[in-house]
């Protein structure tokens, strides 16, 4: 009767903890301002947009406890009342997550543990926020030297800017390259400018693919990658074969042997016509350099593209089918926004991508000395 008590219990207790590891990833926390009406969901976001996952009972003291079964890595988002929305990335591999958090206020605290992937997605938060918020000061520091006409404080100025954002980017890859082969990395790249960097976000979206390569994330960033290699850096630059104003017609390579800054614009473009001025100082200092502009026009209508580049006194090479968005060049260069620029080498080779400003400047020195 002893041999058989044992062992019964033993089936038991084998039994109880099979049930426990089926049951997944524990997820748990305390909310401090949860209201007694209020709804909370644990939501995953799908090829299909975001979709109800789970639903958590918050009890009186803003407790909640319960296992969620995970089977491949996805964005997860805690919905706490439609108020405080809390981004994981999980894996499936943890074993409990908590999360404390306000619960009901958009900027309310949030503290999470337990999720090695989500920690870096958080990191990544952390520096992007302090970069917006240091850059956001300098702007309205710029904005007050060109009240005041300081030109010499906001050049110095326009370079720490410069500086700040390459520091930040470097830091950007760090954590990305730390946290790949993960959701979190894919998450980082999102902040990644693909025009300069694609040859990093190739080599991640490799690592990616070979651990996820049924995830649809990663399929949309391998798919976009494969795209935009074909106007990287080092790559020859696509044909432009467009009219002038004269209706002849202008092929870029046909200015072989310059170094050439295709600047997509348009007269509508307010951005586009605030940095014309810059871009047309900087073609009177080096367009004795082997240097030429050919400006590639997104307008509709011919009247206002020939009154703009009356107005904005650009003389340099202009060119357009006046198709907007649809324009062959825009298609071709994949342009989604304006003012776009690619700075090619005499032998047609994409050297830099949207350059302006002091970056163009300080590129066009870099060349030219």
């Amino acid at each position: 009767m002893m041999k058989n008590t044992l062992i019964t219990t033993l089936i038991v207790l084998l039994a109880a903890c099979s049930e426990q590891a089926g049951e997944g990833i524990k997820l748990s926390g305390n909310l401090e301002e949860f209201p007694t009406d209020g709804f909370a969901y644990v939501e995953k976001v799908t090829e299909n947009g975001v979709k109800v996952f789970d639903t958590l009972d918050i009890d009186a003291q803003g407790s909640y406890s319960t296992y969620i079964d995970i089977q491949e890595p996805a964005f997860y988002r805690l919905n706490f009342n439609g108020r405080q929305i809390i981004t994981l990335v999980l894996t499936g591999e943890e074993t409990e997550v908590v999360v404390n958090a306000n619960g009901n206020d958009p900027r309310g605290f949030s503290e999470i543990s337990g999720s090695y992937d989500t920690e870096y997605k958080n990191q990544i938060d952390i520096l992007m926020q302090n970069y917006r918020t240091q850059m956001m000061e300098m702007q309205q520091t710029q904005q007050q030297y060109a009240v005041s006409k300081d030109t010499q404080s906001a050049q110095k100025l326009r370079f720490q800017m410069i500086d700040l954002a390459r520091g930040t980017e470097a830091e950007l890859k760090r954590l990305i390259r730390e946290a790949s082969p993960s959701l979190a990395a894919f998450y980082g790249l999102q902040m990644i400018d693909a025009n300069q960097n694609i040859y990093f976000i190739d080599s991640i979206a490799t690592e990616l693919q070979a651990e996820m390569p049924d995830n649809f994330h990663v399929a949309a960033l391998v798919s976009e990658v494969s795209s935009k290699k074909s106007l990287a850096i080092g790559k020859v630059a696509p044909e432009i074969s467009l009219q002038n104003p004269e209706g002849e017609i202008v092929k870029l390579s046909s200015l072989r042997g310059n170094y050439v800054l295709i600047d997509f614009w348009a007269a509508w473009c307010r951005p586009c016509r605030a940095e014309n001025p810059n871009v047309v100082r900087l073609y009177n200092e080096y367009s004795d350099n082997n240097f030429e502009i050919l400006g590639v026009s997104l307008d509709r209508t011919r009247d206002k593209w020939l009154q703009a580049i009356e107005q904005d006194g650009l003389p340099w090479l202009h060119v357009s089918d006046l198709k907007y968005w649809r324009s062959e060049a825009a298609v071709d260069y994949q342009v989604g926004a304006i003012p776009a620029t690619f700075l090619i080498d005499p032998d047609g080779v994409i050297i830099a991508k949207n350059l302006r400003g002091a970056s163009l400047a300080a590129k066009l020195k870099e060349l030219f000395g």
